[in-house]
This record gives C-alpha cells, structure tokens and sequence, in this order.
C-alpha cells in the first residue's frame, strides 16, 4: 500500500503531469475566453441589430394576423438559456381591428420569454427554443353576431413575400388565465393556469406535444343558462396533443387526468375552422355519484343530488357540438351500478343494480333541449323497505315535463307492507303478494304524480286487519287488473269469523277519478257469500266519518291519497247470500243492492227469506257518526215466527214475558230510525219511528202481562193459554217509549184494547186497558163481522191501568187514561 501510495506522489510531481496540468488550465482559460467573447459578440450583435431583430418579430406577428400588436418593452438577457437568443418582451398587448367595439384584447401579458435559435436566425428562420408567457391573459371572445376577435389571425389578402418561417420547440404558461366566450353559442370557457407546458414535435409536418398542466377550471360552460361543468376543480396530468395542418383538427388524449380528486380518461377532437368548429369528447371513470354530480352542470346536478350511491360506478360521457352553434351540444351518459345502495327521496334501495343512460337526444333530428332529455334504466334489480324490485326497462323523458314509462314486477309477502302502509290504516300479516304493472307517472320536482297503471296485482292467503273499522279479514285473495278504462277487481275472496266472502268488482275510469275526482269514482261489485254476519259486514263496508278522517302523519302521500279514495268514492254492492245472520236472527237468500257515498251506507230493494219461510222486504240507510252508525230503515215482515222474531233481537229488552210466552205467525211495517253502537248492537233509546204489526193464529202462553190482569179481573178463568185468530197493533216509538195508539187483543178467553205507553225501562208506563167482562168463547161461531163487533162492547167494560211503581216493576189498578176522562 505504502509503494503505491509513493508512486502516486512521484507521478504528480513529476515533469510529465506538469505539462499536462498547465495544458488543462490552458484549456479552460481559452474555452472561457470563448465564452466570454461570445456573449460580447451576442450582445454588441443585439445592441447593434435590437431594431433589426424587433422589426423581424414585428414583421413575422403582423404578416399573420389583422390588428395591433402592443410591445411596452424587449431586453436581452445572456445567462438565461446560452447558447441561445433569449429576448424578454414586456407589457405585450395584442388587439384585433374590432378592438374598439369590444374592448378585449385577445392577449395581454406582463412578460413573454422568447428563447431564438441564433444560427436559424442568422438563416433567416425565427426558431422558438422555448416561449414562455408570465401572467397573462389570453382571451378569446366571438359576439352574438359571430365576429371573433381571433379573427386576427385570419390569412391577410395581399400574400406575404418573406421568406422567414416560424416554429416553437416548447412553451410554458405560467400562471395564465385562458377565456372563450362565444356569446352567439351562449358558452364560456375559463381556464386559471398555474402551469402548462410541453416540447413540441415539428418532425412529421403537422406538430404534437405532450402537455404538463395544472389548471384551475372556473367554467366549462357549453350553455351559460344551464351552468358549467367541473367548476372550481383543479385538473392536473399530462395531455397528449396532436395538431393536424390538413384536417385544421387538434386531437387530445389523457390517459389519467385528475379532475378533482378522481381519474379521468379523456379523448377529444377539435376543429378549428371558423366555419367548422365541430368536435367531440369522449370521458370515462370509476366514480363516486357525488364527486360525479359536482363535476356536472348545475341543471343536471341540482337534480342528481337528491341520489346517492355509496360505491363508485363505472362512467362514460360522450360531449358532441359546434363551438359556434347556439344551445347545448349532445350529451350521452353511460353508468353500470352492482350491488349498491341508493339513496331517494322515497328511501334507500339496497342491493340496487342498474344500468343507466343519459342522452339530450332522445329522438334523433330535434334540438339538444331538455325536452328531448331522457333517462334510460335497463335492468334495475333492488329492495326498497324490503320489498324486492325489478325494472326490466324505464324510460323518463321530457325534462321540460318530465314522463317515466317502464314495467315493475315484484313478489314478496305481504306483511312487507307494513313499511309502506300506517299499521294504523291497514295490517298485514301471512300471504304473498306479485305485482306485474306497467307504468306512467308524471314526475314534479323529482317526486312522483299521479302514475297510472296498467296490469295485474295478485294477493294470496293473506290475513288483513282493517284499524279502523276493528275487521280481520282471513285467508284472502285478491286479483286486481289495471286496463285502460278501468279497474276490474277480478277476485276478492276472504274469511272473516264465521262469514265467507267472494267479490268482483269493476271501476271505470279509474286512474282519472283516483287523482282528479275521487268523489266521482263509483266501485261497483257484485258480492256473494254462502254465510254472511251482518253485524260484520256492516263494520267493512262502513266508512269512517268523514267529518273526522284518520290520515296519517307519517306515510307517504300516497296513503293518505288511498285514504281519501276511500272516504269519498261511492261503492254500488250487488249482494246474494245464501244465509245471513244478525244477532240471532237467521235468514236466507238475502239479496240486497247497497251503496256507499260519503261515508254513509243505503240499502235498497233488499229480499231475503226466514228460516220458517217467511219473506222479509227492507230498505236502509246507515250513516256513521264518530263510532255510531245512525240509521233509517222501511221493514216489511211477513208470516214470521213471533218467538223466534223476539228472540233474535233479545225480546226488545222486555222483561216482562219471554219470547217463547207468544205464538204466532207475525207480519209487521217499520219505518224507523236510530243508532247502532261500536259494537253494531241497537241503542234501544236512540229508536224513533211507526210500527204496525199484526198477528195470526197466535197464542199467549203463561204471558205474565194477561195472567196479572185474569187475577184481577177474571179470577174464574184459565187466561194461561189464550189462543186468537188477529192480533192487530198501531205503535209509535220514540226511544224507550213505545206508544200504542190502536192495539186489540180478540181471543177465546177475553178481548181487550190497549192505549197509552208502554216503556221498556220500566219507567213511565202508562197503558189504558179496556176490558169486557163478558166470556167471548163462542164469539168466533159469529160470522157476520159486524155483528161480532158489536158483541165486544156489550155488558159491562172494565177500566184499568197498568203504570210502573217505584221499584221498576208494572203495576195494575182501575181507571183511565186522561185522555178517556176527557171524551166522557
């Protein structure tokens, strides 16, 4: 080590390295030498040529534009970018000949780097190594009239005679602001340049260039009355740019551009002729809805904000137009959605997938408008509150007045329901449900209106329990079809307790009366049921007040809408049952037409027949009031078992006889009025009206009321079982109160007449009774009427009253009624 180390020091101090060191230093003296006296050379060569030179620039600028180039100043600097000609303009300032019309430059510049290629130069072609422009702007404006201040560079008419080319290897723009604003077009395009720059290619005769950017865009507007398009965002990376001289076409690509904070691929094409200003951009990216949303146009965004989508989509954008063409250019919008979650104003759909497209050229041949916008969704799949759905196709067009058409299908059970309908209203619980619709709804400030249906709702084996009206309806199926003209309720069958229902039905005019005029709408059905109780049905079929509607606060406007229908439309019932019940009275083939207006239910032209073959004509109208049904009713009874008539309706709250204490076959005319409580049970003191009975081949059997007056008045006769041919009676009644107005009792035992009131309370019972003595057994061997007439009142009558004592119970004693008093 020591050895080489001796020889290195011998080397460099040897004669040999000596002479090559001083060679060295002679070298470098003279290469800066050179250098210096090159920079002389160059700057005595400025100084001496600066007039030459700017009138070279000057000369090249004002061969290839018309107007007015504005230099405050030029310099020359050395060190800068050596061995090149670097000139430093100032305060540049470049005007068209419209300038004064207007007044925008198209640039204005605090300073312009022009680095020259000194031997071209001296070949007498101005070569650009470099441009670089400092705080500027560059400002590119046409009028509504379609003059442009970049007309400047319109070829003049006079053809130049220099023969002097211009190139530019590389340009860099700092901190420029780019404008074009073409009011004819309606469009504004401004651009904040931080930095730009790139090395262009002149090899091939036309010229390319890769771009570095990062600019800041304040508008992209293709239409100033819709708003801009990634506005605010910062877009940085590199964008290839090729120029073509033949084509007179700039053609752009960006592999991976931010714009915000997402990738872009980007491609486009531009025509530069003033005549042809086409082009086209074609955009695609993975991004979130959001993000995307804010890169659009506030007329699109404002719209798109009321979505969301959690992951990101697959998108492309396709912008085709003409830069100098009023009104938008062609969008086209493609998004493949998988498995997401989107949010509505309606609520959030999971495992939504769709594919999605956006073109303002619906129909190919008419304007670029809203009105020819649509929305294209093919293939949504999604669970909205649980229900499953499936759009094979939707199409929303018309933004103007925006129209969504497609189809939905559905399947899910029906206690699915519960998220879409107030519990409140209607519950739900077992059976499924399947929804085959095609659909038309208008669509107002991005909310349904009005859809309108066509297709099939089908429902089966479902339990549905109606709140309001305390009603559960079992095992029912319902087929609902929704045609243009009408809605026909196919099949509605269910089970309610004992009762067994089967309805069709038929609404015409459906969808118009819904919205418009549900007040209008008429349901007609025709129910059949092989049992039915009355005290059931009534509770169904009755509506609530409508002084009073239960709607509620919380669903959606479309069940309270259902709710309206409901308490306003008229229901016209064709009813047939093969055996009804009410309380405990049974009839059979009951036929009735019923109809339901404004809350209220009228039955007219109803028939049915008795257990015991009598037949029953009735007429009726029930109207509810809070949780009453107030009633008016036309009866018509004939030849019906009194007892069993009795016992039906639990004697009438009588407690002084039994049903079972009088035979007979009953016929009687009604015309009443009252009220029925929540429960459906008559309010006995709310009962007004006339009732006229007659009675045939009757009996009174241990009928307590007659064996109170036998003791009295015949203590010698059997008054246990009296048998008469006609028992007639004229009553009114007023609540608890019933008054007789005519009522004779003709038996073998004793004849009677009977005036006054008679109360089911047992209290204010005053009945006057007139009675013969004398024994009528053998008046029935009288055949001439009249004459067994006027043996009733022969011999001496007896007058009594029966009243109600203190403790409620009947009482009789002798005398008359005020009203006989007064006539003696």
């Amino acid at each position: 080590m020591t050895a080489f180390y001796n020889k290195v020091k011998d080397f460099f101090s040897s004669n040999s390295f000596k002479k090559i060191a001083r060679i060295m230093a002679f070298g470098f003296l003279g290469l800066f030498a050179l250098v210096l006296v090159s920079a002389i050379g160059l700057h005595i060569y400025f100084e001496s040529n600066k007039t030459k030179i700017i009138a070279k620039i000057n000369n090249q600028i004002n061969e290839n534009i018309q107007g007015e180039v504005k230099i405050s100043d030029i310099s020359y600097q050395f060190l800068r970018s050596f061995p090149n000609f670097t000139l430093v303009v100032n305060q540049v300032e470049i005007r068209d000949n419209s300038w004064q019309f207007h007044k925008r430059s198209l640039l204005k510049a605090k300073e312009i780097e022009l680095r020259l290629n000194l031997l071209m130069l001296l070949q007498n072609e101005v070569r650009f190594h470099k441009m670089v422009i400092h705080d500027a702007t560059i400002d590119m404006f046409r009028d509504k009239n379609g003059n442009s201040n970049s007309d400047i560079f319109k070829p003049k008419k006079i053809k130049s005679t220099s023969t002097t080319t211009t190139s530019i290897g590389e340009i860099d723009f700092q901190n420029v602001i780019f404008i074009s604003e073409n009011q004819k077009g309606k469009k504004l395009f401004r651009f904040e340049m931080e930095s730009l720059k790139g090395k262009i290619d002149h090899s091939t005769g036309d010229w390319k260039t890769n771009m570095q950017l990062r600019v800041r865009a304040k508008s992209m507007a293709f239409n100033q009355e819709r708003g801009s398009f990634i506005k605010d965002q910062l877009v940085q990376g590199n964008l290839a740019i090729d120029f073509s001289e033949a084509g007179n076409k700039i053609s752009v690509l960006a592999e991976n551009l931010n714009i915000g904070n997402d990738l872009f691929r980007i491609k486009a094409h531009f025509n530069l002729d003033s005549t042809n200003a086409l082009f086209d951009i074609d955009i695609r990216t993975k991004i979130l809805w959001k993000n995307a949303s804010n890169l659009l146009a506030n007329n699109i965004s404002s719209k798109l904000n009321r979505f969301d989508l959690q992951m990101p989509l697959q998108a492309s954008c396709t912008i085709k137009g003409d830069m100098n063409a009023a009104g938008d250019p062609e969008i086209v919008v493609n998004a493949v959605v998988q498995n997401d979650e989107l949010t509505t104003s309606y609520g959030l759909v999971k495992k939504c997938s769709f594919k999605g497209k956006y073109t303002n050229n619906f129909k190919t041949g008419q304007p670029f408008t809203d009105a020819n916008s649509a929305v294209i969704i093919e293939h949504f799949k999604g669970k909205w509150n649980e229900i499953p759905m499936a759009v094979p196709l939707m199409i929303i067009s018309n933004f103007d007045q925006p129209i969504a058409r497609g189809k939905l299908n559905s399947k899910f059970d029906v206690v699915k329901l519960k998220n879409l309908i107030d519990e409140d209203f209607i519950q739900f619980s077992a059976g499924t449900a399947k929804v085959n619709l095609n659909f038309e709804v208008a669509i107002v400030d991005l909310k349904l209106n009005k859809p309108r249906f066509t297709g099939a709702i089908n429902i089966q084996k479902a339990n549905v329990y109606f709140h309001s009206k305390n009603a559960l309806l079992e095992q029912t199926d319902i087929d609902l079809y929704f045609i243009e003209q009408a809605l026909w309720i196919k099949k509605i069958k269910f089970k309610n307790q004992k009762s067994s229902v089967s309805m069709e039905g038929r609404v015409d005019n459906f969808l118009n009366l819904y919205y418009d005029a549900p007040e209008k709408m008429v349901v007609n059905w025709k129910v059949r049921s092989p049992y039915l109780d009355v005290k059931q049905i009534i509770g169904i079929l009755s509506h609530h007040d409508t002084s009073a509607p239960n709607k509620s606060e919380t669903k959606s406007q479309s069940i309270n809408q259902l709710q309206e229908v409901f308490d306003k439309s008229r229901v016209a019932i064709d009813l047939q049952v093969d055996k009804m019940a009410f309380n405990k009275m049974i009839a059979n083939q009951l036929k009735v037409e019923v109809s339901l207006i404004n809350g209220g239910l009228y039955v007219k032209k109803g028939t049915m027949q008795g257990d015991t073959g009598s037949s029953i004509t009735f007429d009726a109208q029930l109207v509810p009031k809070n949780d009453r049904m107030l009633f008016r009713s036309n009866v018509n009874v004939k030849e019906t078992l009194i007892s069993n008539f009795l016992a039906s309706f639990d004697n009438f709250g009588v407690q002084s006889f039994k049903p079972k204490d009088i035979k007979g076959r009953l016929s009687f005319r009604a015309k009443l009025s009252g009220a029925l409580d929540s429960k459906k049970d008559l309010d006995q003191k709310s009962l007004a009206g006339n009732f006229n009975f007659q009675i045939k081949k009757g009996a009174l059997v241990n009928f307590e009321p007659i064996q109170k007056i036998g003791k009295f008045a015949f203590p010698n006769r059997n008054v246990s079982h009296i048998r008469f041919s006609v028992l007639e009676g004229f009553t009114a009644i007023k609540g608890d109160k019933i008054e007789v107005k005519d009522f004779k009792v003709t038996s073998n035992v004793l004849n009677m007449d009977v005036k006054g009131v008679y109360s089911l309370s047992n209290q204010g019972t005053n009945l006057g009774l007139r009675i013969p003595l004398r024994n009528p057994k053998d008046d029935y061997k009288v055949v001439n009427k009249r004459e067994r007439d006027s043996l009733r009142y022969r011999g001496i009558i007896l007058s009594l009253l029966v009243v109600d004592d203190e403790d409620g119970k009947t009482k009789i004693k002798l005398g008359k009624l005020d009203e006989e008093l007064d006539t003696q």
